[in-house]
């Protein structure tokens, strides 16, 4: 009977361990999925619309943030993508025109987001959450020397 007790408590115990060790991988793999996709996003926004001038990085109330232009309809647009309130946004509006930060809509939330110029064409885009922190250099074909 003991042996029995014995047996069955090592088995909870090894259940109770199995949940927390995958329950512990399974939010490491959100949080590196979640910040990985948000580099992907910055990523294709930013090859589908590089050409020539098309992409620069502008500074928006002291943070960097990702302009991209665009003519639709013989129109001038930009894409602004940038950090406010712990989240990535992005905005399509009127080229020059004014706007708030919380008029975007927001992308994916993030503890920070930075980019950092590294010569003529290449960046570093960082992302981080409470937990990772997520990088991608990126060259811009359109400013390569």
């Amino acid at each position: 009977m003991m042996l029995f007790l014995i047996i069955v408590m090592l088995s909870v115990m090894t259940i109770v361990m199995g949940k927390n060790i995958y329950s512990n991988i399974n939010e490491d793999r959100k949080n590196n999925y979640e910040l990985r996709v948000g580099l992907s996003y910055i990523a294709n926004k930013i090859r589908q619309s590089d050409k020539n001038d098309a992409v620069v990085i502008k500074d928006i109330n002291g943070t960097p943030a990702v302009v991209i232009k665009e003519i639709y309809d013989d129109l001038n647009y930009e894409t602004w993508i940038y950090y406010y309130d712990n989240s990535i946004y992005e905005l399509l509006t009127d080229e020059g025109s004014t706007f708030n930060l919380s008029d975007g809509m927001k992308i994916i939330e993030v503890h920070s987001f930075d980019i950092f110029k590294i010569n003529d064409g290449l960046y570093k885009f960082s992302i981080s959450n409470n937990v990772n922190t997520e990088e991608l250099v990126l060259s811009l074909y359109s400013q390569a020397n």
